[in-house]
């Protein structure tokens, strides 16, 4: 028996899988396991005689400007190999609050999804799984120890459970933290809270600052996603936050984190299956709590941003989460 990772997308959907091997060898492969958020499958395929394989990788010690080698079967090529260096670490593209992809300048086009980024040292550090729409050279790939941390999951269960509070979050910048009186700009600032999930329950509110886990510090929102991710959905966990500048402690009983469909389509940076409005915006109305915290004037109508679609015309305009929209021309 052997194990094949590959992209959610280059699977969903199939009705027979077909893996061929460089030894001319064909096997049937069956999807085993696949998790749309982060855009990984799992493949298991049989063959009597042993299978190569490559080593996986620390993708956690890669740096900017290091040489890989991207492999896959662009436009129908087969194992075509391309070379370049990492050009980023953490790209958010899709979901912001998991994706931390690899990007390269490695070329990577149509049908390198699913293939290995491999290091100078010949160890794969990365799925390649997408391409820019809007540059040439700019390519994607899922970080190795991303669908590492998932395997287990994907290869008992076929599908991946993460924990879920139910916030909306963002960053404490220094804007935010003489707003709201903070003594640090560490942690994650909660912008909305959504109804009837475990921060709901909790009692956890708007302009709360979780600074920590159970005792474990928090630096910025991806820390806290991470951590609370990768926690079971039905444990419980202690929240350290401040809320009005005092130090609280909130005690919440995790749930499952909803999955969200996600199709990327095969060489592009954006999910087929977009929705939004046509600045890419989604909001909440300005209120009292949200003029007194931004001393904005008695009476101001707008809306504060809670989320920002990739690509859209608002991400280009450099528009962002927590940003308050008073008028539009």
């Amino acid at each position: 028996t052997g194990y094949i990772l590959t992209n959610h997308h280059v699977v969903d959907g199939a009705e027979r899988i077909v893996v061929r091997l460089t030894d001319g060898r064909t096997l049937r492969g069956e999807a085993v396991g696949s998790d749309p958020d982060t855009d990984i499958a799992l493949v298991r395929v049989e063959s009597s005689r042993p299978l190569p394989f490559a080593p996986l990788g620390d993708s956690d010690e890669l740096r900017v400007g290091e040489w890989v080698v991207a492999i896959g079967n662009p436009l129908s090529y087969e194992h075509t190999v391309t070379v370049g260096v990492v050009s980023f670490i953490g790209r958010k593209l899709f979901d912001s609050s998991l994706d931390r992809y690899i990007q390269t300048d490695a070329a990577i086009n149509f049908g390198n999804s699913g293939g290995p980024l491999i290091s100078a040292r010949g160890e794969v550090i990365g799925i390649n799984a997408a391409i820019s729409s809007r540059a040439s050279n700019i390519g994607f790939a899922v970080p190795i120890n991303q669908a590492k941390a998932i395997l287990p999951q994907l290869r008992d269960s076929g599908r991946v459970s993460r924990g879920y509070i139910g916030v909306m979050l963002r960053d404490v910048d220094l804007d935010l933290q003489r707003a709201l009186a903070l003594k640090s700009a560490n942690g994650a600032l909660v912008q909305d809270v959504t109804p009837d999930s475990p921060g709901a329950r909790a009692g956890l509110r708007t302009y709360d600052v979780i600074v920590a886990v159970d005792g474990e510090a928090i630096d910025g929102n991806d820390a806290l996603v991470r951590l609370i991710a990768a926690r079971p959905p039905g444990s419980t966990a202690t929240v350290q936050i401040m809320r009005d500048g005092r130090p609280m402690n909130v005690a919440l009983k995790l749930a499952e984190r909803p999955q969200r469909e996600r199709r990327v389509a095969d060489g592009s940076d954006q999910p087929s299956n977009r929705r939004g409005t046509l600045l890419g915006l989604s909001v909440r109305e300005v209120d009292e709590r949200t003029s007194a915290r931004f001393g904005l004037p008695e009476g101001s109508r707008g809306v504060v941003v809670s989320g920002v679609e990739p690509m859209s015309p608002a991400f280009d305009a450099d528009i962002e989460r927590g940003h308050v929209l008073l008028e539009i021309n």
